[in-house]
């Protein structure tokens, strides 16, 4: 089942309205951005890297400060990045488009990747090979998204079928399911890993504060920080983070 057009147009307003007004926010995510340096090496310099569902553009423009010649695409909030990041002097390209018909010519880009977009989709079909159309044989595909055997789906489901859900309609992916991903579209499946927890406060109780002081000494702080970070990059936190990060590889014999 695919959106229809009048589900297309209420989802750009909503996400205009949600980038705008609700989802501030531009600190980038640091997981899939490590995913993406580690798989390059740290080393982005005028690589062609595009952002599908960019929302406030953060990651991408924190690609583009690596040297990155970023692309960030959205259909709906394009307008709202360019007023941040516009004075920035960087290589970030704005494009207002949708990810099921990219502007771009066949094999273009050496990384493409998305954070929380693909779960609005009932159907990626066309989502998916459309990134991999514009991707270069032997360049990387990541895909993040909502975990499925989390406490935040079983918080979602729920809100979903009482029809109470506040955000577009989304659904979850599970290791299996990116398994399937790679398998059904000839994919090289690199590595599953997972970040943050739900809910969100759980994330940081290491940082409390009591009478303005934090409960815990700095060393202590430092070291479940530490320790978190390197859990979120194995495979074990795919399974019960909050979202999943899967990197893909485009195979060289794919056409």
């Amino acid at each position: 089942m695919e959106h229809s057009r009048n589900e297309k147009i209420k989802d750009k307003n909503f996400w205009k309205v949600w980038f705008k007004v609700v989802h501030t926010s531009y600190i980038p995510h640091s997981h899939i951005v490590h995913q993406i340096l580690n798989q390059l090496d740290y080393n982005v310099r005028d690589l062609k890297i595009l952002e599908i569902g960019a929302g406030t553009g953060r990651d991408s423009w924190l690609l583009a400060k690596y040297g990155a010649q970023a692309f960030a695409l959205d259909y709906a909030t394009t307008r709202t990045i360019r007023e941040k990041f516009h004075s920035d002097n960087l290589p970030l390209i704005c494009v207002q488009a949708d990810g099921e018909n990219l502007p771009f010519k066949d094999k273009f880009f050496d990384l493409v990747f998305s954070q929380g977009l693909i779960e609005h989709f009932r159907n990626p079909e066309k989502l998916i090979r459309e990134q991999i159309r514009v991707l270069k044989n032997g360049g990387y595909l990541v895909i993040d998204a909502p975990q499925t055997y989390s406490l935040y789906n079983i918080y979602k489901t729920a809100l979903i079928r009482l029809d109470n859900w506040p955000i577009v309609w989304e659904r979850s992916y599970s290791v299996r399911d990116m398994k399937k991903i790679g398998k059904k579209y000839n994919l090289k499946l690199l590595k599953l890993s997972g970040w943050d927890v739900w809910p969100l406060f759980l994330r940081n109780m290491h940082k409390t504060k009591i009478g303005g002081r934090n409960a815990l000494p700095k060393k202590i702080r430092q070291l479940i920080e530490m320790q978190w970070r390197k859990f979120e990059n194995t495979k074990p936190a795919a399974y019960i983070a909050m979202n999943i990060t899967a990197v893909f590889q485009k195979v060289e014999t794919q056409q």
